[in-house]
């Protein structure tokens, strides 16, 4: 892949990165990356291997994994800080991504220390 893509993908993915809290789209991610969204989208997947949206949830469920383990924030809290508006939602995602409820997670992860 070119250099310029490559550039353009790092550029999104910090921003991503900045955002978890706030509402993305691909048109966002895409103009952060100076791409169409459709030029973004298969230039992001070729450097990534994932979709840009795919990739967004694991960055977002990453952090959130991080604070259960490290805070004592409540999954509401946690929720918005990872860019739910809904802690149910949040907490059914989380679950089916990470095979665990937050609650469940955050008692395992402070377990093993």
């Amino acid at each position: 892949m070119d250099e310029l893509a490559v550039r353009a993908v790092e550029r999104a993915i910090e921003d991503m990165r900045g955002r978890l809290a706030q509402s993305l789209t691909v048109e966002d991610m895409a103009r952060v990356a100076l791409f169409s969204k459709f030029h973004f989208s298969r230039v992001f997947h070729r450097h990534t291997g994932v979709s840009p949206a795919r990739f967004l949830s694991t960055l977002r469920f990453a952090e959130a994994k991080r604070l259960l383990a490290t805070t004592t924030l409540n999954v509401a809290d946690i929720s918005a800080r990872v860019g739910y508006r809904s802690p149910g939602t949040f907490s059914a995602r989380f679950k089916t991504c990470v095979g665990a409820s937050p609650t469940q997670y955050r008692e395992s992860a402070r377990g093993h220390r």
